[in-house]
């Protein structure tokens, strides 16, 4: 079935989900450590690495320096440079 609001296709049983994930102002996942609220576990798995110490990722391009708490990020980081 075809989302009514961006036009992905998914199955029927997936579509409330995708609605309520994509497009609700809801945040019933609350971070252990901090105030945030996020709307899902995946959400808060990559926020709550931002509570760590050190970078988990790290540019190997000698001299650039560049880090990041996500692996997301880094990938980003390498297809701008």
């Amino acid at each position: 079935i075809t989302c009514p609001l961006c036009e992905i296709i998914c199955r029927v049983i997936s579509l409330k989900a995708h609605i309520r994930l994509k497009y609700s102002d809801e945040h019933p996942v609350h971070c252990p450590l901090c105030d945030n609220s996020l709307k899902n576990l995946m959400d808060l798995h990559k926020h709550v690495e931002t509570h760590n110490d050190s970078d988990a990722y790290s540019c190997d391009v000698e001299g650039c320096g560049f880090t990041s708490w996500a692996s997301l990020t880094l990938r980003q980081h390498y297809k701008r440079v």
